[in-house]
């Protein structure tokens, strides 16, 4: 990336954060994973009841092998609703300061909506995009597919590369055509404007994180 991308992503980024925050998110950005995870640190004691979404990018960052190593660490899906800190990363976050969730069980999204103190949301500048239509051509074309590769899912997009129906129309944002019982897009979110503001914290990594 030269220097002209630098300047027009950051621009991107500021305008993100930005929309975020209007959106009653507290929004931060750290340059790498490592500060990333230097700031959970911060953030998450040990005496801390933790849970997590499944998440690459949280693993990427050496976020997961802290709180499972560190925390009071739950990994049953009902004990997410008593954490005091849930993780996870997001699917897409757009300009407009939303963030889009694609979910199988549907176990993450069920607890960042609702149940956990405090929810963090760590994301690499991989997952912003300009709008909601965006982020759902991304979850098809770039998310799905490798996600359920490491699942081993039996689904169109893990034998294809690529989601039955890759486009976003206006008429549907599912996956049309897709009968797969194995499915990990059951259920989408977007996550607008919150009444409880700063209950979830957004740290945005200025690196490729996850898929």
């Amino acid at each position: 990336m030269d220097a002209n991308q630098r300047k027009a992503y950051k621009a991107r980024i500021k305008r993100t954060l930005e929309n975020l925050e209007r959106n009653n998110f507290k929004a931060t950005f750290v340059n790498t994973k490592e500060e990333a995870l230097t700031l959970i640190k911060s953030l998450i004691d040990e005496k801390s009841i933790t849970a997590s979404g499944g998440s690459v990018t949280l693993r990427d960052t050496g976020i997961f092998d802290y709180i499972s190593n560190n925390t009071d660490y739950r990994t049953d899906y009902k004990d997410a609703y008593i954490a005091d800190f849930y993780l996870s990363s997001a699917n897409a976050i757009t300009e407009h300061g939303e963030i889009y969730q694609v979910d199988g069980r549907s176990n993450r999204i069920s607890a960042i909506l609702y149940g956990p103190e405090k929810v963090i949301i760590v994301a690499g500048i991989n997952k912003l995009v300009t709008t909601i239509r965006d982020a759902v051509v991304r979850v098809k074309t770039l998310a799905a597919p490798p996600n359920a590769i490491k699942l081993c899912k039996d689904t169109p997009c893990a034998k294809r590369g690529i989601c039955v129906s890759p486009e976003c129309s206006d008429n549907y944002i599912s996956a049309l055509g897709c009968d797969s019982d194995d499915r990990i897009c059951c259920n989408s979110l977007i996550m607008a404007k919150q009444r409880v503001k700063d209950r979830i914290i957004v740290v945005l990594v200025g690196e490729e994180c996850g898929y």
